[in-house]
């Protein structure tokens, strides 16, 4: 497991890797494992697991790739991690206001998005892959911060996570994934300066799990906090 420290000490970081277990989800009985390591994760960042609130995002039956929520001491509960998957509500982004409440989002090759504001002391994470580019889904992130926390896009700090780095979006003439998340964080106010892009591929990195080199059924995770 990998713990990083952002944004000057504010923010940090747990990147889990493939010797630290799966951290999805299937139907053949491997929950209880799924559980164990992702609060195992949390706990590089002393995190408690019913403190962890769970990015579930599905794919069927879905219509809206932009579902964000805000995540609370009073709800968080809902979205904890030690929770059966089927209970957690279905989301493509939370945001936390609280130094006690972590958030935790399984990937492969898709980019999770940490967005801090400072000023307010409210940080976020976001699933962005490629239907929720497609639904403009980094700028509707944004403006939900300016919505509902008054932030100020343009002091907002925003990290990327490991994800493929040449992923490619037919309808946005192949540019990259992390290209078009820029594009669209920049046009909602972001600055480019305050993007910190880890720049770790999935598809080559061997120490994590990727769907475009042939990895089905397994993910690694991010989870991220407030420094108190």
């Amino acid at each position: 497991m990998i713990r990083q420290v952002l944004f000057d000490g504010k923010v940090e970081v747990g990147i889990s890797e493939i010797g630290d277990g799966n951290m999805r989800f299937f139907d053949n009985g491997n929950e209880a494992d799924v559980i164990e390591n992702q609060e195992k994760l949390g706990k590089i960042l002393e995190l408690d697991g019913n403190k962890i609130a769970r990015i579930r995002t599905i794919y069927d039956d879905r219509e809206s790739f932009t579902d964000y929520y805000e995540i609370t001491d009073r709800n968080v509960s809902e979205y904890a991690v030690v929770n059966p998957e089927r209970q957690i509500p279905v989301s493509d982004g939370l945001i936390v206001d609280s130094c006690d409440v972590g958030i935790l989002l399984p990937l492969a090759d898709c980019l999770g998005i940490v967005v801090f504001d400072e000023e307010h002391q409210v940080v976020g994470l976001l699933h962005s892959g490629r239907q929720n580019i497609e639904q403009y889904g980094p700028k509707k992130y944004i403006e939900y911060f300016v919505e509902n926390f008054d932030s100020n896009p343009g002091e907002l700090k925003v990290y990327f996570s490991p994800h493929a780095l040449n992923y490619q979006l037919f309808k946005y003439n192949n540019k990259t994934l992390s290209e078009v998340a820029r594009e669209q964080l920049a046009e909602a106010g972001v600055l480019l300066e305050n993007i910190i892009d880890y720049r770790v591929d999935t598809v080559k990195n061997t120490n994590l799990p990727s769907n475009s080199s042939g990895d089905k059924t397994r993910r690694f995770a991010i989870v991220v906090r407030q420094i108190h």
